[in-house]
């Protein structure tokens, strides 16, 4: 589904989790959050963004489980588009990591979401990505690298 619909303005949205943290049984609450969020964290590491939940007790483990996706890459995100960046959209690699130009519009796209959620600030967006919060915006890479050139 995703490649089919890449391009397309078409959002996917995953599933909800239908085990509720509800009723007085500590384990039984535990258990469903743990669910949760264990599926709220396979959907955002197979590029699903946007998900929904059946109950309020649900946002907790919500909140959680994206913070953490965000704040656990973000250091290596941030020297990866800061590298690709600085090297004006030329093949990089960093580590282990090659990154082209599709993966430096998908490293932007990881820090918009991650902006948007609250788990990065606008004011540390530059510290971390080399990027202005203009720049960011833009949403897209190659307008970044072009502005750059210019």
């Amino acid at each position: 589904m995703q490649v089919a619909l890449a391009g397309s303005n078409v959002w996917l949205s995953d599933g909800a989790t239908n085990v509720l943290p509800v009723g007085k049984d500590r384990g039984t609450i535990h258990r469903a959050w743990r669910l949760h969020h264990d599926d709220i964290r396979h959907s955002l590491t197979n590029g699903f963004y946007q998900g929904w939940d059946l109950h309020p007790a649900q946002l907790v483990t919500r909140y959680a489980a994206v913070f953490a996706f965000f704040l656990e890459s973000l250091d290596a995100a941030s020297e990866r588009l800061r590298n690709f960046i600085g090297k004006a959209a030329q093949a990089t690699l960093v580590g282990e990591v090659f990154d082209d130009a599709a993966t430096g519009q998908g490293l932007l796209n990881f820090f918009l979401r991650a902006l948007n959620c609250g788990a990065v600030r606008e004011d540390e967006i530059g510290t971390l990505t080399g990027l202005t919060l203009q720049e960011l915006r833009s949403g897209s890479f190659v307008t970044i690298v072009r502005g750059r050139r210019a």
